[in-house]
């Protein structure tokens, strides 16, 4: 009985060993998670073979390609601008172009009021014609001289041989020395007669002299007191000077008169010494013809008139070239009134308009030329094995589906720094090293006939072939 009882007992019933079953499915959990494992080792080992192929695949192109290429998108594209400014001063009275008009050479682009400067050059015309007239008359002069010069040397010559004959005269005179001494006591008497009515003048004209003297001084005296005007004090004043210089002429008529009495009485002498009169009147005809034989000298110098005139005919022509300089001066002033196009292009920033007024040296507008190329601000650390005609092969940011070629025209001899308006010091105690960037210029090369729209200052990106 106890046995039953203990063997039908929940708590006494004998537990069943395990099945094969059931071992197999707690151990199915641990083989589950380590194949997983291995299958996580196939897949990172399948991913890290993957990857290294694409790496293999598009790194190692990669790497030859920059190897072999060096670009920059720090590059635009460039231009010839021509900025157009008059070259002188005036009105504007037409303006026939548009903004971004393309333009030939020779196209008219502004025209300046020619007024005043049409008149300068009437003006040098004038001047001109009338240095010319001025050489002419100097050549006319210069032939004149030629062919009066030897007719004034003859009169010269005519000259001295009167002067030889009056030499003779003189010889001739010593005859009528005894009649002329007659004369000459006629004189010394006249002369005489003469002094003392000069001394009587000189005395009359004294005593008025003082006269005049006296009143301009008491009316002086009284115009300081206000008696009398500023008017009668100047007439007074006038009279005075009139008599004191009639006296200092009274003075010089009895000097006269006194040397007219020598003179007589070197007459007296000289007739009574005829020989002594002869001899003066023979020296005094010698005197005669050396002045004759002086006048001909000076009129025998044609080589000298010759040369002056021919100096003023050479300072008239050389007025003529400096008139002609002029004129050629205000003619090409005139010619700049007509702005034209000095080269074909494209015109931009036009800032001017009719009835401007332009001076000389302001910008009315600039010629952007189709010509074009790229400047790329490479890094100092691509140049080292680029040279000039390089390919390279760019891209315009504005037209990405074409794609142009070109090729390195130069490697700008400084970096852009070097060139900036302050130049980086070094020397300097808080020095840091900067990658600088050096300017290429690059050309464009076999462009395609439907070429885009190509503006200066576009943004591109070059890719230089180097190896």
């Amino acid at each position: 009985m106890t046995d039953s009882t203990e063997t039908n007992s929940p708590r006494m019933r004998p537990t069943a060993a395990p099945s094969e079953a059931a071992r197999t499915s707690a151990d199915k959990p641990a083989a589950t998670g380590a194949e997983n494992g291995q299958k996580r080792k196939k897949i990172f080992l399948i991913g890290g073979v993957v990857l290294l192929i694409v790496a293999l695949v598009f790194g190692v192109p990669w790497y030859i390609h920059a190897e072999k290429y060096v670009s920059t998108d720090d590059a635009y594209v460039r231009a010839h601008v021509i900025y157009i400014s008059p070259q002188v001063s005036a009105r504007v009275l037409a303006v026939p172009v548009l903004d971004n008009q393309y333009v030939k050479k020779g196209t008219l682009l502004v025209r300046l009021d020619p007024r005043d400067y049409q008149a300068a050059v009437d003006k040098y015309k004038a001047m001109l014609e009338q240095a010319l007239a001025a050489r002419q008359g100097s050549r006319y002069t210069l032939e004149l001289i030629k062919k009066t010069s030897p007719a004034a040397l003859s009169e010269a010559r005519a000259q001295v041989a009167i002067a030889r004959a009056s030499i003779a005269t003189a010889k001739a005179g010593e005859a009528q020395a005894a009649a002329a001494f007659d004369q000459a006591q006629a004189h010394v008497t006249a002369a005489i007669a003469a002094i003392a009515r000069a001394r009587a003048d000189e005395v009359a004209d004294a005593a008025t002299a003082v006269k005049a003297a006296a009143d301009y001084r008491r009316y002086d005296s009284l115009l300081k007191t206000g008696d009398v005007t500023p008017q009668q004090v100047d007439s007074y004043r006038a009279a005075a000077e009139s008599d004191k210089a009639i006296l200092a002429a009274a003075g010089k008529i009895v000097l006269s008169r006194r040397a007219e009495l020598v003179e007589a009485k070197a007459g007296v002498e000289a007739a009574r010494e005829n020989r002594v009169a002869a001899g003066a009147q023979l020296l005094q005809a010698k005197a005669d013809l050396l002045k004759a034989l002086a006048q001909q000298a000076a009129v025998d110098v044609v080589p000298q008139q010759v040369g002056q005139t021919q100096s003023n005919v050479s300072g008239s022509m050389a007025r003529i070239d400096e008139v002609r300089a002029e004129l050629e001066q205000a003619e090409l002033n005139l010619s700049y009134c007509t702005i034209r196009a000095p080269v074909a292009g494209y015109v931009t920033k036009k800032s001017v308009e009719p009835g401007n007024y332009v001076t000389v040296g302001s910008t009315l507008l600039s010629i952007v030329r189709p010509n074009m190329w790229v400047v790329a601000n490479f890094k100092e650390t691509d140049l080292t094995h680029m040279k000039p005609n390089d390919p390279v092969t760019i891209s315009i940011d504005a037209y990405p589906q074409y794609t142009f070629k070109g090729y390195v025209q130069s490697i700008q001899a400084g970096s852009g720094a070097e060139f900036s308006l302050l130049p980086p010091e070094n020397a300097t105690g808080n020095f840091v090293k900067v990658v600088q960037r050096v300017p290429v210029k690059i050309l464009f090369k076999d462009l395609p006939e439907n070429m885009p729209y190509l503006a200066a200052g576009m943004s591109a990106v070059p890719e230089v072939k180097v190896r």
